[in-house]
Parts: C-alpha cells; structure tokens; sequence
C-alpha cells in the first residue's frame, strides 16, 4: 500500500473497487458518500478521488463520468484480501463427504466444481512426475497373443496397455521384470533413464523391447498434462470481446500456452495474482489469474489457476480456490 495514502483515503480506494466490481459502472464521489460508512464531505471524498488518480489507482473514462480502479488498485486490494485471510484464517463451509478412488474423476470434478462457484476458467496441471511413484506392475494374458500390462502409482493414477507378446518372455517373468525394475522409482527418473539410453544401437532385442515397452506406458503419463473446465462459463459472462475469446480458447487447446501462462509465478501452496497489464499479453488485459498448487503431504504436485474477469469478487475468488485447492490436498494425502 503507497505510504501515501491515509487510512481514509484506503478505504475510499476499496468502496471504489468493491462497488465498481459488484455494479460494473464509473462510481462518482456522491455515491461513495452514499454507500460508504466515511462520515466526511463530499469534498473531502473528491480531494482523496483526485489524489487517488494522481497516484494512478483510479482513472475518469470521460470528462462527465465517474472513476474506475486501475490495475494497480486491483494490486492493492488483492494483497489486502490475501493479508485478510492469512490473519484472520477464515474458512467456508463446503461439503467433507468426498469419496474418491480414481484421481483422474476427481481432479475433474474438482475442476468443474471450482469453475462453478467462481464462474471462471479452471486449469489443473497433472501431478509433477518426480512425486510419481511405480508400486506395482501387472501383465495379464489377454489372449494367445497380446498381453495386457498395467503400471499402478502411488496417487492412484494407472496406466493400462496392450502389446503383442512377440520378443517378450512369458507373462509372468515379464511381470517379475518390470516389478523388480520400475517399483519404487518416479516416472520422472524412469523417463530420463531411458532417454540416455541409445535404444537404436542396443545388441540385444530382448533388452530393447523392454526399454520400449517401459517408454511407451511411462510416456502414456504425460500425454495429458491438464485438465480444463469452464471455456462456456467465460463466454456467458459477457465480458469480452471476439479477440479475447479467440485468445482464451487457444489456451484450452494448446498445452505450450498453458505451461507459459502458469509459469508467471513460482510453483508453491502460495496463492498469487496475475491482474490485467501484467500478463503482457493483450488479449488477456480484461482478465484476473488466481493461482497457487495442490500437495500430496507437503510435495507442491501441480498447479491450479482460475481465469476471470479482473472487475470479479476477490474475496470469493480467493477464499474459493484457497479451500477447495486445501481440500483436495487433504483428499490426496489421507486417501491415497
């Protein structure tokens, strides 16, 4: 908060941002006079709303309107809400019976579910494959010549496929091979094993359909890297224009822009704030990003980000994604 500002004109400032937020319209000084509890003139109120826009916080669309926050307004207010909570430790009711046992439904209604109640893009990154761990491998005889083998982890995440037994041992020995090999280590480690492998010079054949074999279910992991939810959400709002429509669902089809946009911020439990102008991207100008990571114990496992409206409720945003993103860790380190 600019030293600046007095306690008075602070709370000017957010009576401008909160009522502008809920009735998206130029907010006059008559009118903070009104809906505000500030026992002061109404020249006083335009004295603060003048020195609020010299300092760049407010702005006047046109000579006969009222003021609207800035960016860095919105800066401001989001650390004040984010000092709020961490004082005053609020909590929101929501629902404890959850009953999940495959990771990938309820990531997806996690997603679905957050994208309701804040009325924006959900994008859920997958776990980081260095906390991924092989606990168990299956090989089956699915018929005289395929078998099918499944990689079961410790998030509970699994990966079934089915492969000719031409230039693999039996079903069993195959299965002892790939346990004595893969359980215990990341997908992480077992993806930078194999690529330092020269698989193409490899003399025996055996050993190079193994190291296939292992790439092949170990890659199957990070073909999907998010989960998105909330593209039609965005568009009903209202609130943008064709461009940034467009802009918004390039980032749900292409996984280069995701991994680009969630990496504005460090990867923690910290819960961090991308606001207009400082995407530096202007089709996201309009826009709010509220970010931060789920666990499985105290591990950061991926990133969880919400796209709005940056005029949108900060407290509901923040209280919203700071109780699901902690029930969902909780969900992962107890039941998994």
């Amino acid at each position: 908060m600019p030293k600046e500002l007095s306690s008075r004109q602070k709370k000017v400032l957010f009576s401008i941002i909160e009522n502008f937020i809920k009735e998206k319209k130029p907010i006059s000084s008559s009118e903070i006079l009104k809906k505000s509890s500030l026992n002061v003139s109404s020249a006083t109120i335009r004295n603060d709303m003048q020195k609020l826009q010299h300092l760049n916080l407010i702005f006047q669309p046109h000579s006969s309107a009222g003021r609207i926050p800035t960016d860095n307004a919105l800066r401001l207010y989001f650390e004040a809400i984010k000092e709020s909570f961490s004082v005053k430790n609020k909590n929101i009711e929501l629902p404890h019976d959850y009953k999940f046992y495959d990771i990938n439904i309820m990531f997806d209604k996690f997603s679905k579910i957050l994208s309701e109640v804040t009325n924006s893009l959900v994008i859920l990154e997958l776990p980081d494959s260095r906390f991924i761990y092989i606990i168990r491998a299956v090989v089956s005889d699915l018929t005289n010549d395929f078998y099918q083998i499944t990689l079961m982890t410790n998030l509970g995440l699994s990966i079934s496929r089915t492969i000719e037994r031409v230039g693999f041992p039996s079903s069993k020995e195959l299965e002892k091979i790939l346990n004595e090999g893969l359980v215990g280590k990341s997908m992480h480690d077992i993806i930078k094993f194999i690529k330092t492998k020269n698989i193409e010079n490899e003399q025996d054949i055996r050993l190079s359909n193994l190291y296939n074999l292992v790439f092949l279910l170990a890659e199957e992991f990070f073909r999907n890297k998010f989960i998105v939810n909330g593209l039609a959400r965005i568009i009903s709002t209202g609130y943008f224009n064709t461009k940034e429509i467009l802009y918004i669902s390039k980032i749900v089809e292409d996984d280069k822009l995701k991994v680009q946009l969630l990496s504005l911020k460090p990867f923690n439990i910290e819960i961090k704030s991308t606001i207009g102008n400082e995407f530096n991207i202007n089709e996201l100008k309009n826009f709010v990003m509220f970010e931060t990571s789920y666990c499985y114990n105290a591990n950061p496992l991926g990133k969880v980000a919400m796209l709005t409206f940056k005029y949108s409720d900060y407290k509901i945003l923040y209280s919203m994604l700071n109780e699901y993103t902690s029930r969902l860790s909780k969900i992962i380190s107890k039941n998994l």
